[in-house]
């Protein structure tokens, strides 16, 4: 029954007692009560007593009875309670509340009387024993002579024949035998134990029954080499003791419990080879039995060994019984019966044949090196297995029974694993280990427990188990930490106390699924077995994890922070430290800074908490220790690490593997913003400021600049929209459908690992990934070059403006507009009519692109701008077109989701270059 319906069946009780109504007599005020108490007990937990409060009262009840001058009570009371200490009984505070509650005036009605009452009768030692009753048994008492002590002084005086009466006569002896010495009965002589009851004729008779002991004889003359026949039954009686394990004289007994038959025996009617061989036949069967006998009762400490002695002893002792009524048939026959050897081995074949099997795999276990504890169970295993195949159901069952009951020894480390989260100490037959020393929380599920592996990488479990191992594993795992988050109670109070049976009967039940094959029944029953308490522990974790624990919103916080899911909160963050870098502030990189940054950007965001965010820098590589290098790659991005701090019940299935691949994301997400941002915020310049400029470098400039910028957009928008947002939706989804806490922490491992690889950070893609890079640092050499040209034609027309406005004052002319302006006013007023002339009315932070020109070099600092331009395009193309082909061809090569979403992106890129017509140019 179980618990709902046993609460149920005391709640009608109780109501009906207190309510003195029931379902028959007021069914509609019943079932409201009912339902009411019902509803109160289910959903209140009630605390256990308070031992304080009980020992309180005890104290205070016993200084009652001392001072009411009841010091017999107040003892009474004081030795029991000391008894029940020592038993150390696990209620014993509500037990004692009880009684302290049903008690009633104990001053006044206790009788310590009724205490006797208590005590276990003494057992009674029967009459004792009397001289008289000596005497009347044995009449040699009665001789005076039998009291006299020797006298082994030679010159003895004091008795004619040496002896001295010690006693006085027998009437002067005591009732009873107290006062008699022990010692007087090692001075009677052995002959006087003598009882001469043997009749001689059934001694003889005896002897003559014993016809091994008899040598035949001819003329009086014993022949030692001639046979000694025996009757039929005589062999019987010799066979059924040595299948006994008695010795015998038509068998003998060699070392390592080798039966053989003796050849001085023969049958009267049969010849001596037929009777050999009919006895080697039954040797052999004798030798088998008497091994597993031996192999039985040997000493074994694990008791998986000796569960498996107890059912070989529980069979031999059925053979046992059966020899005894086949020997009680021949001895006390109540019916006509026919002797013969041949149908006793027929009848007793049945009986044999699976011990004889058992004592193979005995005999097997013995010769294996090394043999594990379970071994024994995989070949009761195969054996069911095997016999079930060829059709032998006797067989079948036989093994099947044995494999059925050793199991159950072997179930219980796994149901304790499985419903408590422990482990018996010291149990090196259990697949599941324990590590040792002190493990962080956060490792609690992957490195605490461990699955026991042999030296070949095979698991420390029978085979029939393997399949179900890792469930096994797993469900243990979910209840350690459960009781780490103080949930076990409450998975004590939901699990189910049904608990499917695990017997032969039950499992394979030969007569309805007799057909059936004998692994898929088991498979399937261990398998409901396994659930049982599978079930509950993986759901209930994986609801606390998800409702207490906060595993969504973490999953929230990972993409606003590591895929910017909040584009406008991201600008923020990235722009400041972009601007920091086109301005060469060493503080781009200040961990400090970056810090603060960060959890003032991204901690307005609901689901991220400020406190747990980090950021940490890498050390620079040696050539970008400058600013001035920094600025000109987005590669040296890679050194900012954005740390968020989670949960230790997290990171179960968050693992710091999976982060560091957040961070690789994160990083890429980085340097593709880092190039569109320097790409789109140089506003279009008047044509006052590019009026040197000619119209092909304007077309060139603005053509390859539109370009990356469809570059980049597409890139982000490709990893944005194709790649993390659906794959991030459907690990949510995949996550809530799953129970099992590996699976979780396999789908995320997964999705990582795709979105890895979709990303185009996989270790197939290193050479594509470090194009792209390169593709990404076009953007900023060529916004540098646009810079530097700019610079230069704003100072050959400042230079030019001079020399004209020098010769118009020699000529004596008057020039107004330019009177009184300096060179950096025109230049203020020039970036200033730059500003105003812009059609973005959002307010940026504006970067004074003008220092670039001193910092600008590269391998092409001596050419001209059209041709650097040129060379940049020439790059840009030639780049663009690896990345497309070589995706394609890496995505016909695989196969999977990668190949799709790279095959698209290869797509994308040829066709965008295609329609700009940037493929021939």
């Amino acid at each position: 029954m179980t618990h709902i319906v046993r609460l149920g069946a005391l709640t009608d009780e109780l109501v009906t007692l207190l309510t003195s109504t029931s379902s028959k007599s007021d069914p509609e005020r019943f079932n409201l009560h009912r339902e009411s108490a019902l509803r109160a007990l289910r959903h209140h937990n009630f605390p256990r007593t308070n031992q304080f409060d009980v020992t309180s009262q005890l104290d205070g009840l016993d200084e009652k009875f001392r001072v009411l001058n009841e010091d017999p009570l107040a003892e009474a009371l004081k030795e029991r309670l000391d008894t029940l200490s020592k038993l150390e009984v696990k209620w014993a505070p509500e037990i004692l509340h009880l009684i302290l509650e049903l008690s009633d005036r104990p001053v006044e009605k206790a009788k310590l009387e009724n205490l006797d009452f208590l005590k276990e009768p003494e057992p009674d030692p029967g009459p004792s024993l009397k001289w008289k009753d000596l005497i009347a048994e044995d009449p040699l008492l009665r001789d005076k002579s039998i009291w006299r002590n020797v006298d082994f002084g030679a010159e003895s005086s004091d008795g004619e024949d040496g002896f001295e009466d010690s006693r006085s006569e027998l009437s002067g002896l005591t009732d009873t035998t107290a006062q008699s010495s022990v010692g007087e009965e090692h001075n009677r002589l052995p002959e006087e134990y003598i009882v001469d009851t043997i009749n001689k004729e059934d001694l003889d008779q005896l002897r003559d029954a014993q016809f091994w002991q008899k040598i035949p004889t001819v003329d009086g003359i014993k022949l030692e080499t001639v046979k000694t026949t025996l009757t039929e039954l005589q062999a019987i009686r010799e066979i059924l003791f040595m299948l006994l394990g008695l010795p015998t004289s038509l068998f003998d007994i060699l070392r390592e419990n080798l039966v053989v038959p003796n050849r001085k025996y023969c049958l009267k009617h049969a010849s001596p080879d037929a009777f050999f061989k009919l006895g080697r036949s039954f040797s052999e069967q004798g030798t088998a039995i008497i091994h597993l006998r031996s192999w039985a009762k040997r000493s074994q400490s694990i008791p998986l060994v000796q569960v498996l002695q107890c059912s070989i002893l529980c069979r031999t002792e059925r053979l046992d019984a059966r020899i005894s009524e086949i020997q009680q048939r021949f001895v006390d026959p109540t019916e006509d019966i026919v002797v013969s050897l041949l149908g006793v081995q027929a009848e007793i074949s049945s009986q044999l044949r699976p011990l004889i099997r058992l004592s193979e795999m005995t005999k097997k276990l013995d010769e294996e090196r090394y043999p594990h504890a379970f071994r024994y169970l995989e070949m009761l295993y195969d054996e069911a297995c095997t016999s079930q195949l060829a059709g032998d159901d006797e067989m079948y069952s036989f093994m099947g029974l044995i494999f059925f009951e050793c199991f159950q020894i072997y179930l219980r480390p796994i149901r304790k694993w499985m419903e408590d989260g422990e482990l018996t100490k010291g149990d090196k037959v259990f697949f599941v280990l324990e590590g040792s020393g002190d493990i962080d929380p956060a490792s609690l599920w992957q490195s605490r427990f461990k699955i026991r592996k042999t030296q070949d990488g095979i698991l420390h479990a029978p085979k029939f188990l393997h399949a179900a191992a890792g469930k096994i594993f797993t469900t243990g795992k979910s209840v350690v930490v459960l009781k780490q988050l103080n949930q076990f109670d409450l998975l004590q109070s939901a699990r189910s106390d049904f608990e499917p049976t695990l017997d032969f009967d039950s499992v394979c039940n030969p007569v309805a699924l007799g057909f059936a094959p004998f692994p898929e029944l088991f498979d399937y029953a261990f398998a409901t077995w396994v659930e049982s308490k599978h079930h509950y522990a993986s759901s209930m974790l994986q609801k606390v994890l998800f409702d207490s624990c906060g595993l969504q919103r973490a999953l929230d916080g990972l993409s606003h922070l590591y895929y910017m899911a909040d584009g406008t909160t991201a600008s923020v963050f990235t722009n400041s430290i972009f601007d920091k870098l086109d301005t060469l502030d060493l503080s781009w990189n200040d961990r400090f800074t970056l810090t603060e940054s960060a959890q003032s950007t991204f901690g307005s965001i609901s689901s991220i908490s400020s406190d747990q965010l980090r950021i940490s820098v890498l050390a620079l590589p040696r050539k970008y220790q400058d600013v001035v290098k920094c600025r000109r790659t987005v590669k040296v991005l890679s050194i900012l690490q954005l740390n968020y701090h989670l949960s230790w019940p997290i990171q179960i299935i968050l693992t710091p593997e999976t982060i560091s691949s957040y961070k690789r994301i994160f990083a890429f997400l980085l340097q593709i913003r880092r190039s569109t941002h320097i790409l789109s915020r140089q506003r279009l310049v008047t044509h006052e400021l590019t009026n040197t400029s000619s119209t092909d470098e304007r077309a060139l400039y603005y053509s390859l600049r539109t370009r990356l910028l469809w570059f980049t957009q597409m890139l982000y928008y490709y990893l944005t929209s194709l790649v993390l947002e659906p794959s991030t939706r459907k690990m949510r989804e995949n996550l809530r459908a799953t129970e099992a806490v590996d699976t979780m922490v396999e789908v995320h491992s997964a999705y990582i690992k795709i979105t890895m690889d979709q990303a185009l950070l996989g270790s197939k893609l290193k050479l594509i990934q470090k194009t792209i890079l390169k593709i990404l640092d076009l953007g900023i050499k060529l916004e540098d070059a646009q810079a530097t040209n700019a610079a230069a034609n704003k100072e050959a027309l400042e230079k030019q403006q001079e020399m004209m406005d020098l010769s118009m004052a020699s000529l004596g002319l008057h020039t107004p507009q330019r009177k009184g302006r300096s060179r950096s006013q025109s230049k203020k007023e020039a970036q200033e009519e730059a500003e105003s002339s812009s059609d973005d009315e959002e307010q940026n932070i504006d970067v004074d692109l003008s220092i670039l020109s001193s910092t600008y070099d590269d391998e092409q600092g001596d050419l001209l701008y059209v041709e650097k331009l040129r060379n940049l395009k020439t790059d840009f193309d030639r780049w663009v077109r690896f990345v497309a082909s070589g995706l394609r061809g890496v995505a016909r090569a695989g196969g999977g989701e990668e190949a799709k979403s790279w095959d698209t992106l290869g797509e994308m890129l040829e066709n965008g270059l295609d329609a700009g017509g940037m493929g021939h140019r």
